[in-house]
């Protein structure tokens, strides 16, 4: 269509309806665009499909820009409750939330450092002990041990998986802990043990049909922890009448399809030690039965009842799902900000502006890729921002704190504790100590069966009669001082060993036992002390060399009056000017004065060199009466 034929169009359209304001048309070969002006009648009798399609002068002013799509914020998700979520779902929700929330994951991380802190085997046979020792370093036990703990507090529940094989113990002289002398004689006595052992069983049939669960005296000497997503629990339950099914991982799958060549050391005795029916299950697909006597058990908190556990913090899922839902809003509002109206006028009453050509040239300034403009005009542009009001609202932390201390609460876990975030006030703070070294010793209480099964079975396989006691750190959320200060006082009064003392303490009493006979004989000489400590005082009463001149005897605290030396004779009182003088009282007024009442007095009189001699006089006659007779006398 040409323009002239486009003029008479629009020349015939403004006369024949004059109503809607006909400014000019335009045609791009497929469409055509009509530019109208209509009156406030004309509007109101247009439909409404009509009205939407129209297309006005203020075309020219409207700006697109790439905004933040708010498609995937979904404020209104459909939450699941725990109680009617399945294990596997709870499992994998837990192992989620220890990665994505950080109090979550933070609390996990801390009662798994706590609890697992301090491991440590007691026996006071230091030949089991010994041996025990060793094969924790073998197997990696302390850290498997670490495994256990982490997914007892995230997950809730523990399966553990053992490789059997055959174990020689003692196969070195070398001491098994970094650091720590063995006397050579113990060593050898393993050493030996071990040989008559193994000969036992070789010649005896009767022991190996004794004990059946591992052939030819075969223990642990490998432990894993199984995924919980791939363990399917069946069974009646009833008297723990259960069985474990484990999915085999695609790990798993593909090392039992390779070649020999292809295998590796470590992979071909992986393989060489699993039971034949547990690789003909993998072969053939589908899940394999574990046999019970490989598999343990570790839950939290259930029930016999129950086939599955819940995990720790499950009573904080509700808690985080609508902490995410605040997070998500924060983010649509943070959308709102970057998706701003941008609200450009020009022209105003004394310098109105009608032209097409001029709406679209400021239009052009303003659409760019940029966030920012540079913009040259007249006095006539005005330029608004707009965007949402209640933004400072919106954003902040103050909605967080609530659903904070629900998670927290949830967790039975203070935010002081994690990252020292608010306060707490002496007799809460020790509250939750008691709380979080309760949950602890539960906890250490479900690992020790475990590993007093294991112990148990070991000791069997290998004809010990005893296995050692577990030890854990429990110095943990104490007050050091004060526990040490306790502990100290119970030595001091023989109410507690020097052995469980130094033990209780985190220290090694071997090692202690050590030091203190090597430095015993520089204590006797008065080299090592404190000057002036009431525990180890210098013998030299002056002209020597000694730097402690304050006149004690050589020896131990405890050694009493030096053997040989005789007690100093009492001095009387030379000053009658320091004599305490008792006010005159009738002979029937005044009290009788009892021994310690004449001792306090005569104490008071005394110089420091006539007080030393007065008690070492007293000690001896204390040390030469037999009864409080002669005291009195």
């Amino acid at each position: 269509m040409e323009s002239q034929e486009i003029n008479k169009l629009t020349a015939a359209i403004k006369e024949a309806n004059p109503e809607i304001g006909l400014q000019k048309i335009e045609y791009d070969g497929k469409t055509a665009s009509l530019f109208l002006t209509p009156n406030k009648k004309a509007l109101a009798g247009l439909g409404a499909e009509d009205a939407i399609k129209m297309r006005t002068l203020e075309r020219a002013s409207t700006i697109q820009r790439s905004t933040i799509s708010r498609s995937t914020l979904d404020l209104a998700q459909a939450y699941k409750s725990p109680y009617d979520s399945t294990p596997k779902e709870l499992f994998q929700r837990a192992m989620r939330y220890y990665v994505e929330q950080d109090i979550y994951g933070s609390t996990i991380d801390i009662l798994t450092n706590l609890a697992s802190k301090g491991f440590e085997n007691d026996l006071d046979d230091s030949a089991i002990k010994l041996f025990y020792d060793v094969w924790n370093l073998d197997v990696n036990f302390k850290e498997v041990i670490g495994w256990i703990f982490f997914d007892l507090f995230r997950v809730g529940m523990v399966r553990t998986y053992k490789i059997v094989g055959k174990y020689e113990p003692g196969i070195t002289y070398l001491s098994p802990a970094p650091g720590t002398k063995v006397e050579k004689s113990v060593l050898r006595n393993i050493v030996e043990r071990g040989k008559q052992i193994n000969e036992i069983r070789r010649n005896s049939k009767e022991f190996a049909q004794k004990k059946k669960k591992w052939s030819s005296g075969y223990i642990p000497i490998g432990y894993t922890v199984l995924n919980p997503l791939n363990i399917e629990i069946t069974g009646s339950l009833l008297f723990n009448d259960s069985k474990v099914t484990l999915t085999p991982s695609d790990e798993l799958k593909k090392m039992l399809t390779k070649t020999g060549s292809e295998l590796s050391d470590e992979e071909k005795e992986i393989i060489k030690l699993l039971p034949s029916d547990f690789k003909n299950a993998v072969e053939k697909g589908g899940g394999i039965p574990l046999d019970p006597m490989y598999v343990g058990e570790v839950d939290y908190r259930k029930m016999p009842y129950e086939r599955y556990p819940r995990p720790r913090g499950v009573k904080s899922f509700e808690a985080i799902e609508y902490k995410n839902a605040l997070r998500q809003a924060d983010l649509s509002t943070l959308d709102g900000i970057t998706n701003y109206i941008l609200k450009i006028t020009i022209g105003n009453d004394e310098f109105p502006v009608t032209e097409q050509s001029q709406l679209e040239a400021v239009a052009k300034l303003f659409d760019t890729a940029s966030k920012s403009f540079d913009v040259v005009w007249n006095h006539t542009l005005q330029i608004e921002k707009i965007v949402s009001p209640e933004i400072e609202s919106i954003l902040g932390q103050d909605k967080y704190k609530q659903v904070n201390e629900d998670i927290t609460g949830a967790l039975a876990m203070s935010r002081a504790l994690i990252d020292g975030t608010g306060t707490l006030n002496p007799s809460a703070a020790t509250l939750l100590a008691r709380t979080l070294v309760e949950e602890i010793t539960y906890a250490r209480n479900q690992v020790e069966k475990w590993i007093y099964g294991e112990y148990r079975d070991i000791a069997e396989s290998q004809g010990l009669e005893r296995y050692p006691k577990v030890r854990w750190d429990n110095t943990i959320l104490r007050d050091v001082i004060l526990y040490m200060s306790t502990i100290s006082s119970l030595v001091d009064r023989r109410m507690l060993s020097y052995r469980t003392a130094l033990e209780q303490l985190g220290f090694e009493y071997d090692n202690e036992f050590a030091n203190m006979q090597e430095e015993f004989p520089s204590v006797m000489e008065g080299v090592l002390g404190i000057v002036g400590s009431p525990f180890q005082k210098s013998a030299d009463m002056g002209g020597g060399t000694n730097t402690q001149p304050t006149g004690a005897p050589i020896g131990t605290p405890s050694a009493g009056r030096p053997k040989g030396k005789p007690a100093k004779t009492k001095q009387p009182n030379t000053n009658p000017q320091k004599q305490t003088k008792v006010p005159n009282q009738a002979p029937s007024q005044q009290p009788k004065k009892t021994a310690s009442m004449i001792l306090h007095e005569a104490a008071k009189t005394m110089t420091p060199e006539q007080f030393d001699a007065f008690a070492n006089g007293f000690i001896a006659t204390w040390n030469s009466i037999s009864d409080t007779e002669d005291l009195e006398e």
